[in-house]
């Protein structure tokens, strides 16, 4: 994640991230509010009425962040997925640095 706010200027702030089910469906205005070097803050939306889902200690979600270049900057390729899969379908590499044309 990145510590980067940039949705906080817009008409509905992200947060840090939207944060989703495994699958990808994001949670109804469930939001990372706030991060941290070994964690993430999950809260609803300010003025949100949507109930917290039950999240047990350790569950895991995926989070869908504004902003991610100093995670992904730190792999040297992506897993490539399906929407509803754990299966990996692709692995994208990543370069560094402008290609020429």
């Amino acid at each position: 994640m990145s510590r980067d706010r940039g949705t906080a200027r817009q008409p509905i702030d992200q947060g840090y991230g939207l944060v989703c089910d495994l699958d990808g469906r994001p949670h109804p205005d469930l939001i990372l509010s706030d991060a941290h070097q070994e964690h993430g803050v999950v809260t609803a939306r300010v003025g949100s009425g949507a109930p917290l889902p039950e999240l047990a200690t350790g569950a895991r979600v995926r989070i869908l962040p504004n902003h991610a270049c100093a995670t992904g900057a730190q792999h040297s390729s992506y897993n490539a997925v399906r929407s509803g899969s754990n299966v990996v379908v692709a692995e994208w590499p990543r370069f560094s640095g402008w290609r020429p044309l």
